[in-house]
């Protein structure tokens, strides 16, 4: 398969989430972003034939496609959302590729000091991909990506600090390893989500043995790089540099379409 034929193929499958939620920063992600995420991890040798894959918070499955459509032995798709989990089975199904991946539901555990979107119960439950699962990309019930603060909280800088820090669980129920990559298109942390990009990248380190691919907005990248390699002791590498296009989504909007600079950045484990 070529680059190209990866794009066409995610063209045609369900990107838009149908009712998105503002707390889990439900925004589609296009085919021609998907696949280039995925192809510049398949030239790596980080997915495709031999490797195993997780989507930490796939939302509609584009990256979950992407990874099971380059031949990846096994892609795992994970979130918190069942109707967006249901899309994304369905997009799966819809490529003839169920065979190739499971669907699991679960949440993201929001920061230190901020509670969680819907009760516990739901938060752990985990599921194989042959169930009629209906489920979005983040953490959470169908209402949130991260965590909600119950007060005013402190700052941006200081909830991102403490994430860096905590050693508690993140609440992902899966071992450590478990998969060979993990690819994740994180909240930005914007709205009620501060420190939700760090705490996905984080759990992501977890859970990969080899390598992650993930998204964050170039104008954090001077603070991400430094504590990922001075704290976290990793690599820290950007791959590519792209835009992330947001579409007139909430009502909050004022323009049709915001284009966000954003990294792509790989971090060898």
């Amino acid at each position: 398969m070529r680059l190209k034929h990866l794009e066409s193929a995610l063209s045609t499958i369900q990107r838009e989430f149908p009712n998105p939620n503002v707390r889990l920063e439900q925004y589609p992600t296009s085919p021609e972003l998907a696949a280039a995420v995925v192809w510049t991890a398949f030239e790596r040798g980080d997915v495709g034939h031999g490797r195993t894959v997780l989507d930490l918070g796939c939302g509609t499955g584009m990256l979950t496609a992407a990874a099971a459509l380059v031949e990846s032995d096994h892609v795992f798709a994970l979130d918190c959302d069942e109707s967006a989990l249901h899309i994304a089975r369905q997009n799966i199904e819809e490529l003839e590729m169920l065979h190739q991946v499971s669907f699991l539901l679960a949440q993201v555990k929001g920061v230190a000091g901020m509670q969680t979107l819907g009760d516990d119960k739901r938060r752990s439950k985990a599921a194989g991909g042959g169930g009629n699962h209906k489920g979005s990309r983040g953490s959470g019930n169908r209402k949130g990506r991260g965590g909600r603060p119950t007060e005013a909280r402190s700052s941006t800088q200081e909830v991102r600090e403490q994430i860096l820090t905590d050693a508690d669980q993140d609440g992902i129920p899966i071992r450590s390893g478990f998969v060979d990559t993990v690819l994740t298109n994180p909240p930005f942390g914007t709205k009620d989500n501060a420190g939700m990009d760090l705490r996905f990248l984080k759990t992501a380190t977890r859970l990969a043995r080899r390598a992650v691919y993930s998204f964050h907005k170039t104008s954090t990248r001077a603070f991400m790089k430094k504590h990922v390699e001075s704290v976290w002791k990793m690599s820290f590498t950007v791959v590519a540099e792209m835009q992330f296009d947001i579409p007139n989504t909430f009502k909050f909007h004022k323009q049709q379409n915001v284009n966000i600079q954003v990294d792509l950045i790989r971090i060898d484990v």
